[in-house]
């Protein structure tokens, strides 16, 4: 069953990453940042969706690829 957690806002999901929230819009158009949902017109951000993003980019060198 689904856990149910407190959602961020962009503004609040762009604060936790230390990003302007329009770089998190830019993503979300790019299909490249962290996973989102949508309720209504309202986006949502759920904080175990950004920290399995963050795991995913995690590196040990700077020549290591980065996931997409």
């Amino acid at each position: 069953m689904y856990e149910l957690t407190k959602l961020l806002s962009t503004a609040e999901a762009a604060q936790l990453l230390t990003v302007q929230p329009n770089t998190l819009e830019k993503w979300r158009h790019q299909g490249v940042g962290p996973a989102f949902c949508k309720i209504g017109g309202r986006i949502a951000y759920d904080p175990r969706d950004i920290a399995r993003w963050l795991e995913k980019r995690k590196v040990t060198s700077t020549s290591a690829p980065v996931a997409a």
